[in-house]
């Protein structure tokens, strides 16, 4: 028996002696480091050189918009295609967008918000395959056992990324010239690029050959999602979580500390990395944990948490109760992400992960903007923006129930 133990134990090797899930994590390091640095470099140029605050929605909308479209069309081209060349191409061409751009800072003593914007849109659309991609590309790298961890992995280094991205690119420009500084990302994405195509699958299925369309395999990825009745939960789950944490949340986190708490801009900047560390912390933490059962019932237990949480934060007077808050929505906000990518990765085909992975990705990040949008219409209404974090709360708490009582599958889902 002992020795029937060892065999099985073999079989699943740590994550940190695969050299595939290793090249996988990098690569991903390397595209949310430039995504942040980039977008450092983009609005502190508009802002500071160019003194064209009002112009910087445009860069970001651009950048932004054409991100999202390109998720889409990234789930079918990652199911239709290998995904580490779709990977590759990814961050190859980004790579030619950022020198690009380099050359404009080169050959121009300012360069014009339109070239920005269209950069930002380039940047965009190119950027945008990578994470459909990545997504339906680790369940064919890692075990089927690994894969909470992994993604946990994953999403600590995005945000780790995410969180010193702009703090390395402000340091570097003041030292050395835009061009250079993006001439240095460059590189970086084209040593990743060369780097992911050496990252070997564990068992690679030949792609089956199909004769639809494009279009067609786009609404079939919708179809397959939504007939699903766990698909279709995680999607709506999602959805909800989003729409309600994003705007009043993170919208409403400087006017809250400003007006509410009356604190300084050191404060804000205390409780924003509260809340960066607090995803960084829970990220590495589900990782440890490795939730392999029940992960549909977890993720809603998350989400009530999460709304408890933001009450809470709605009524705190002092910064300290703030940040010890915030760290505490920050964690549970991977607790709930994690499981959720785990299980479409688990339950989706493999012919189609990458077109549900993006279709759930791109609902979230779609309604993120109109989640800024309701919130200022609502501050604009004179709504107090703790009132509007303590409203938010109850949708969070109550789609918990009606979910749980809607999608009985999620109860037992693992």
């Amino acid at each position: 028996m002992e020795s029937a133990k060892k065999i099985g134990e073999k079989e699943v090797a740590p994550l940190s002696r695969s050299k595939s899930f290793i090249l996988l994590w990098l690569t991903t390091v390397a595209s949310s480091l430039s995504l942040s640095m980039f977008m450092f470099i983009q609005s502190w140029y508009v802002v500071e050189d160019l003194g064209k605050e009002a112009s910087l929605g445009i860069v970001l909308v651009c950048l932004t918009g054409m991100r999202m479209i390109s998720m889409v069309v990234g789930g079918v081209v990652a199911d239709r295609s290998k995904q580490t060349k779709v990977m590759a191409f990814s961050d190859l061409s980004l790579a030619c967008v950022i020198i690009l751009l380099a050359g404009f800072f080169m050959y121009f003593s300012e360069v014009p918000i339109g070239v920005l914007a269209a950069n930002a849109a380039l940047f965009g659309i190119c950027g945008g395959l990578f994470e459909p991609a990545r997504d339906a590309l680790l369940p064919k790298v890692v075990k089927v056992e690994q894969l909470t961890r992994a993604n946990s992995f994953l999403q600590a280094a995005i945000q780790i990324a995410l969180f010193t991205g702009p703090l390395l690119t402000g340091i570097l420009i003041n030292f050395l010239s835009y061009s250079f500084v993006l001439i240095l990302i460059g590189m970086c994405l084209c040593f990743s690029g060369i780097g992911v195509l050496f990252i070997k699958q564990i068992s690679e299925k030949p792609k089956q050959r199909t004769h639809l369309f494009f279009k067609e395999q786009l609404k079939e990825g919708f179809i397959y999602t939504w007939q699903s009745s766990l698909l279709r939960a995680l999607l709506i789950i999602s959805v909800i979580v989003n729409f309600f944490i994003s705007g009043p949340l993170m919208m409403g986190l400087p006017i809250f500390v400003e007006g509410v708490l009356n604190g300084s801009p050191l404060d804000f900047s205390f409780v924003q990395g509260g809340f960066t560390f607090g995803m960084i912390l829970g990220s590495v933490i589900i990782g440890l944990v490795n939730i392999q059962r029940k992960r549909g019932s977890y993720a809603l237990y998350f989400i009530a948490l999460q709304g408890i949480g933001l009450l809470m934060f709605s009524q705190v007077t002092s910064i300290g109760a703030a940040v010890s808050i915030i760290i505490v929505i920050g964690m549970l906000n991977p607790a709930v992400n994690i499981p959720l990518i785990s299980m479409v990765q688990f339950h989706a085909s493999s012919q189609k992960v990458g077109r549900v992975m993006s279709l759930i990705r791109t609902g979230s990040l779609g309604l993120i903007p109109l989640s800024y949008a309701v919130t200022s219409v609502f501050l604009g209404m004179g709504i107090k923006i703790q009132t509007l974090m303590a409203l938010s709360s109850i949708p969070l708490i109550l789609s918990v129930i009606l979910l749980y009582l809607s999608f009985p599958i999620l109860k037992s889902a693992d």
